[in-house]
């Protein structure tokens, strides 16, 4: 394009005009390409020039992509390296050059085709704030060539577009994803304005809300009408109580139990989480999400009725064994009382006997109930500071038949603090471990408890001298029923270390066991210190 056929405007006035399209391009958020184009027009005419061509950078590549003017088709696509040798264009990267026809090689890949012209080319960088977008050229008059500052201008301009446009682009695709994420979502997510009106749902809320009519529009109190939500004990859920509501009010809302009623009475259970969307520090909104947990619920609901069976089950079961046990119990201590005035040694032996077998059934039901009111929760505690050593010595006292007594050594420093424990029960836990730590090790040989202090907690420690535990049965050790292959058959239903465990974990201790087969067992539990 040439002097003469340009419109006769004055320079400036054409400047104005390109700034102008430019900033019309850009507020318009046309493609990149367009936007370009636009500023390649708008040079070529402002600035006289015969061609303007824009390269951005692509991987380690520069590549054309947009070229206006005369050698528009000539430059169009045209690549280069973005660094190292290949083409002047490589080498003027860092500051702006300008190129007479002289120093143009004409197998240069992108600006050979001007070697033999008239023209001066300008290349001009394109930088952002932190890397290289690409480059300007422009083929203008000699004239032109002795006043840039527009081209600069324009340089800038392009600058801002690219970063703009990629910027756009990000968002767009961010934005795009986050959608995508959104209506994939298994869990109903619920956005509201700042009036508390539903202004979105995913495709997981449509389907739970759909059916119930809840649309788009509906106001907080639309919303608990028809779909019937409840709070976690069932009663009729407020506007003020609404996740929804809360999370727009400021407040913290997470795990909230919302019910929505189906029809025929059954419900479905979510965890509501709620944040208010705000800007500037004002609320605009606010998003729910809901967990489903109806199958979690329902799973509860069946336990808790199995176990209600259970208990019902088993409270009958003991009464009906107790009372029969009860009236052998007392004929035998009668017979062996009257066995005995008639010095009858060896018949009282027999009614003794029968006493001592109705007491550890009794033991062993006792052991059924314990088991069964721990498990629920039911086990009434009484915690209170106790001096741990007296503790120990009075079960051994209490618990321990004379002729094993002489077997138990207490190791314990010269002083324990007192532990917070309910006595009664951690006697049990004691003297299931003793009995057991007895039982299973040679008449003779030691069982010794330790007591030490680990920080906040004391330690209770049984060790004995005896058969010991399998490495593979030690995990299962403390499970109700279970007994090691070591144990071979001895009574008991297997509910002594599986209630000592429970009665350690409700005072907030911990449990564990070392052992060897034939080099003994060491159980262990932690107390809090009063």
């Amino acid at each position: 394009m040439t002097q003469e056929r340009l419109p006769r405007r004055p320079r400036e006035e054409l400047q104005l005009l390109a700034i102008r399209e430019v900033l019309r391009a850009t507020a318009t958020a046309l493609p990149l390409d367009e936007i370009l184009s636009v500023i390649a027009n708008m040079s070529i005419i402002v600035f006289d020039a015969t061609t303007v061509w824009f390269m951005l950078a692509e991987d380690a590549h520069l590549r054309t992509v947009v070229s206006r003017g005369e050698f528009a088709e000539a430059l169009a696509g045209k690549e280069c390296e973005a660094e190292g040798a290949g083409s002047r264009v490589t080498a003027t990267l860092d500051k702006a050059v300008i190129l007479q026809s002289q120093d143009i090689d004409p197998a240069d890949p992108v600006i050979g085709v001007f070697a033999s012209e008239e023209e001066p080319v300008v290349l001009l960088p394109l930088k952002g704030a932190d890397r290289m977008l690409g480059l300007l050229g422009a083929a203008v008059t000699p004239e032109a060539s002795l006043d840039i500052s527009f081209l600069l201008t324009t340089a800038e301009q392009a600058v801002t577009a690219i970063e703009t446009a990629r910027l756009r682009e990000e968002t767009r695709t961010w934005r795009e994803r986050l959608d995508a994420v959104f209506e994939r979502m298994v869990e109903p997510v619920l956005i509201v304005d700042r009036e508390g009106k539903l202004a979105l749902m995913n495709a997981s809320a449509i389907a739970v809300l759909g059916p119930k009519g809840v649309a788009l529009g509906d106001s907080a109190a639309d919303l608990v009408k028809k779909a019937g939500l409840r709070d976690a004990e069932g009663r009729p859920l407020s506007v003020e109580e609404m996740a929804a509501a809360k999370a727009l009010r400021g407040e913290r809302v997470e795990n909230v139990e919302e019910q929505l009623v189906l029809p025929g009475g059954a419900a479905n259970y979510y965890l509501a989480s709620g944040v208010a969307l705000a800007t500037d520090y004002r609320p605009q909104g606010a998003v729910v999400v809901w967990r489903d947990i109806t199958e979690r619920k329902v799973a509860e609901e069946e336990r808790r009725r199995i176990e209600q069976f259970r208990d019902e089950y088993i409270s009958l079961f003991i009464h009906d064994l107790r009372n029969p046990l009860t009236n052998v119990t007392g004929m035998a201590q009668w017979l062996a009382r009257g066995l005995a005035k008639k010095g009858l040694a060896a018949e009282t032996q027999s009614a003794d006997s029968i006493v001592a077998g109705a007491r550890r059934m009794n033991n062993m039901i006792q052991d059924l109930v314990d088991s069964v009111h721990l498990e629920a929760g039911r086990l009434e505690m009484h915690p209170e500071p106790t001096d741990l050593w007296q503790l120990v010595s009075e079960t051994v006292q209490h618990a321990v038949a004379p002729t094993d007594r002489a077997r138990i050594e207490i190791e314990a420093p010269e002083w324990v603090p007192p532990v917070l424990v309910d006595r009664d029960r951690i006697e049990r836990a004691i003297t299931n471990l003793l009995t057991n730590a007895l039982k299973y090790s040679p008449a003779g040989t030691p069982v010794i408890v330790r007591l030490v202090r680990q920080g906040s907690e004391a330690v209770v420690s049984v060790a004995d001298e005896g058969v010991g535990i399998a490495s593979e049965d030690i995990p299962h050790i403390f499970q109700r029923f279970f007994r090691a292959k070591t144990a071979g058959k001895r009574e008991g239903l297997g509910l002594g270390l599986y209630i000592t465990r429970l009665i350690v974990e409700a005072h907030g201790g911990r449990v564990w066991v070392e052992s060897e087969v034939s080099r003994g067992a060491t159980f262990s539990f932690t107390l809090p210190l009063a």
